[in-house]
């Protein structure tokens, strides 16, 4: 195998970790600033980016699962908030609402694939 393939090869191997790190990184930042269509663009490309190469065919099932349950923990805890009238600090809603653009957009590139590999067949 040529050398400057297999540099190529780890260094693509290493941009899923980054993105989902980078992710994390302005996930937290941001949830105490203003919220912004730029910044929710940029959360879902890396979204992208991290289930097209972060995420392997044996780890898709646990983390559309983890995936599913905190967004629909999420919600009920807002449904629960708003009923109840309790308030809570702005940051923690920003803080689940920058996780779900990331961790969503992700899961949807995974969703796909996983359709794609049952509609194929073997």
């Amino acid at each position: 195998m040529n050398l400057a393939r297999v540099k190529s090869v780890e260094k693509m191997a290493l941009l899923g970790p980054a993105a989902f790190y980078i992710g994390l990184l302005i996930v937290l930042v941001t949830a105490f600033v203003t919220p912004s269509r730029e910044l929710f663009t940029v959360l879902a490309v890396l979204g992208v980016i991290v289930g097209l190469l972060n995420i392997t065919a044996r780890e898709s099932s646990p983390f559309l699962l983890a995936t599913i349950a905190f967004v629909v923990t999420a919600l009920g805890m807002q449904m629960m908030i708003t009923f109840t009238g309790v308030t809570i600090p702005t940051e923690l809603t920003r803080l689940a609402a920058n996780v779900t653009t990331l961790v969503g957009a992700a899961a949807m590139v995974i969703a796909l694939r996983a359709i794609y590999e049952a509609a194929k067949g073997k």
